[in-house]
């Protein structure tokens, strides 16, 4: 079918027409995991805006992972330490950027979602499942804060691929030049 579409297209255009393709997210989505690391739990109080939640506040964010703040996307959520052995609870998990959108755990409304995993302890790692659709790719150095390094485990081994931006990094390419 890709071929016969292929060969019409290449009829109506007069030239040889090349298809590729492209992975996409259905592909590529499982093979990456953003790993972060609990820095606060707080609680919060119900007021005329809505019921309290429990936060989870760790030192990932939308700079590292900007599609649930974008459109609200799902990503399962779990912990390694000792809260991995603890009993579910309902958490909305939080990123350090004083923004309404560093939040992981919303909804395409914007609506603040909780998760149920057992409670961290600060210093626990959280992770971030299915990251690999465009994670890396639609990070950013907002607020001057480093894209995160990145690491390919294969077979046990691991093998940094790109190392967290410096703030040098960051600046290198800012001027003052008359033009």
């Amino acid at each position: 079918m890709l071929v016969e579409a292929a060969a019409r297209q290449a009829a109506v255009a007069k030239r040889r027409i090349r298809v590729e393709i492209e992975p996409g997210r259905y592909a590529v989505a499982g093979m990456a995991l953003l790993v972060a690391r609990v820095k606060d739990t707080k609680h919060t109080r119900a007021n005329e805006r809505g019921p309290g939640h429990e936060f989870v506040m760790e030192d990932a964010g939308f700079v590292d992972l900007v599609r649930p703040a974008m459109y609200g996307s799902y990503h399962h959520i779990s912990i390694v330490g000792a809260g991995a052995t603890r009993p579910p609870e309902p958490f909305v998990v939080a990123g350090p950027l004083c923004e309404s959108g560093d939040v992981f755990t919303r909804d395409d409304r914007e609506l603040l979602v909780p998760r149920a995993f057992g409670r961290p302890d600060v210093g626990d790692l959280l992770v971030l499942h299915d990251a690999g659709a465009y994670g890396a790719a639609m990070s950013s150095n907002y607020v001057s804060l480093g894209r995160a390094p990145q690491v390919f485990w294969d077979d046990g081994r691991a093998t940094l691929i790109a190392r967290r931006e410096t703030l040098e990094d960051i600046v290198r390419t800012e001027c003052n030049e008359p033009i």
